[in-house]
C-alpha cells in the first residue's frame, strides 16, 4: 500500500495522474471526495470490482455509486428521466447521488439487484481532474467496511482496518482532514415521485426540509425549488388549456430569520427566470419589478411568463400600509414574485393572496453559525 500526500497548488496534477495509471491496472485507491474518502476502482473492470467488494465486506447485488464528469457521461451508463434531469441540471455537482434506471455497462457488483446504478457528480477538483484522465467514471463509494461509519481522515481509515483489508489497499491519496460533512443524498428517481433513500447535508429530518451550509447551497436549493415548481404549474397548465393563456401568479413567500437567505434566493429566481438585470434588495421601495424574457427558461406551450416581482416586508406590518400600495393588485397573472418577510402581511392578506395565487410558503430558520435549515411546501 503506497500512500501519497496531495496538497492544493503544490504539483496535485502528478499525483492524479499516478492515480489513474493504478485505477487503469485495476487498483484500489483510497481517495478524497466533496464528502467522505472513497474507494475508487473502475467499474467496468471485473477483477477491480472484485477486490473493491472484497475490501467493504460488501455483498453482490447492494449498489455502489459510480462518480462521472457530467450529466453526459452520466448518460452512458443510465436512463435518465425528466425528474433526474432536473436535479442533475438543479443540485449537481454536489452532494447527491441520483439513482436512475442503469445500462448494464458497468461489471455484475455495481448496479443493484433492480438493475439501477447512483451516479455522482461530484464538486471537488480532485476527482474531476481524475475521471479527465481516464475518460470513463470511476466507483464512489465510501472507504469503509459496510456497516461501519465512514472516514473523514485516512488515519481514522487506517486504524478500523486489518492488516489483510490494508493489503487489499494499492494506493491512498492523503489530503488531509476532511470536513465533516454528511455522505451524499441518495435520491430514487425510478418512480413517478421522487424517494429520498438516504439523507445527507441538504436534505435532512423529512423531504421538504434542506439544509444549506454556504450561499451557493441556498442558490442550488432554490434553483431546485424553483424548477419543480414551475414544472408543476406549467403541467397544470397543459391539461387546463383554457387558462395556459391567463396564468395565476405564482408566488413564493419567504419567511423567517434576518441574513438567512431569502434575498439569496429570490436572486437565483430571477436568474432562473432569464432576468438579466442585477436582481437588488427592494428594502426601501418594498418591491422591485423586471420584465421576463420572451423565451423564460423551463417554460412552453406559450410565453405564459411575462414580470418578475421580488419585494422585502420587512418595514411594512401595519395593514393600513398594505392598503395604501394597493399590495394584493400588485400580483397580477403571468407572473413570479419573490415576498420576502410574508410573515409580515397578516393572516388576512394571506389568505386571499393564496385564492388568487399559486403560493409557496418557504420558511428559513439558522441551525448554527453556518448552518440553515429551509422548509417548504410543493
Amino acid at each position: 500500500m503506497k500512500i501519497l500526500r496531495i496538497k492544493l497548488g503544490s504539483g496535485f496534477e502528478k499525483i492524479i495522474k499516478e492515480t489513474a495509471k493504478v485505477i487503469e491496472n485495476g487498483g484500489l485507491v483510497i481517495f478524497p471526495s466533496d464528502t467522505v474518502y472513497i474507494a475508487a476502482v473502475d467499474p467496468m473492470n471485473e477483477a477491480a470490482v472484485k477486490k473493491l467488494l472484497e475490501f467493504k465486506n460488501r455483498p453482490t447485488g447492494k449498489a455502489i455509486s459510480i462518480a462521472v464528469l457530467d450529466q453526459k457521461m452520466a448518460t452512458d451508463f443510465v436512463e435518465l428521466s425528466d425528474e433526474a434531469k432536473e436535479i442533475y441540471k438543479s443540485l449537481l455537482p454536489g452532494p447527491f447521488t441520483i439513482v436512475s434506471k442503469g445500462k448494464h455497462k458497468v461489471v455484475s457488483g455495481i448496479e443493484a439487484e433492480n438493475r439501477t446504478l447512483g451516479v455522482r457528480i461530484p464538486d471537488n477538483k480532485y476527482i474531476n481532474e481524475l475521471i479527465k484522465i481516464l475518460k470513463k467514471p470511476i466507483t464512489a463509494t465510501s472507504a469503509n467496511i459496510s456497516g461501519n461509519s465512514p472516514n473523514y481522515s485516512i488515519q481514522s481509515l487506517l486504524n478500523s482496518l486489518s492488516e489483510y483489508k490494508k493489503n487489499i489497499i494499492d494506493l491512498v491519496v492523503d489530503a488531509g482532514k476532511l470536513p465533516h460533512n454528511l455522505p451524499s443524498t441518495v435520491i430514487d428517481t425510478t418512480e413517478s415521485e421522487l424517494k429520498i433513500l438516504r439523507r445527507g447535508d441538504l436534505i435532512s429530518g423529512n423531504a421538504k426540509t434542506l439544509i444549506s451550509k454556504s450561499e451557493k447551497e441556498t442558490e442550488k436549493v432554490a434553483e431546485f425549488l424553483v424548477k419543480r415548481i414551475l414544472k408543476q404549474v406549467q403541467d397544470d397548465n397543459i391539461r387546463d388549456a383554457y387558462n395556459a393563456s391567463l396564468q395565476k401568479p405564482i408566488i413564493f413567500g419567504l419567511s423567517g430569520d434576518l441574513g438567512c437567505g431569502k434575498t439569496v434566493f429570490s436572486r437565483q429566481v430571477g436568474k432562473i427566470l432569464g432576468i438579466k438585470d442585477k436582481i437588488t434588495s427592494p428594502t426601501f421601495v418594498i418591491y422591485n419589478e423586471y420584465e421576463i424574457p420572451l423565451n423564460p427558461p423551463l417554460t412552453k406551450g406559450g410565453n405564459w411568463l411575462e414580470k418578475f416581482l421580488h419585494f422585502d416586508l420587512y418595514r411594512i406590518k401595519d395593514a393600513f400600509e398594505f392598503e395604501e400600495i394597493d399590495f394584493l393588485n400588485l400580483f397580477e397573472p403571468n407572473t413570479v414574485a419573490c415576498v420576502e418577510w410574508s410573515e409580515n402581511m397578516g393572516e388576512e392578506n394571506l389568505k386571499k393572496l393564496k385564492n388568487i395565487s399559486h403560493y409557496f410558503p418557504i420558511n428559513f430558520a439558522y441551525i448554527d453559525e453556518n448552518t440553515r435549515e429551509i422548509k417548504y411546501e410543493i
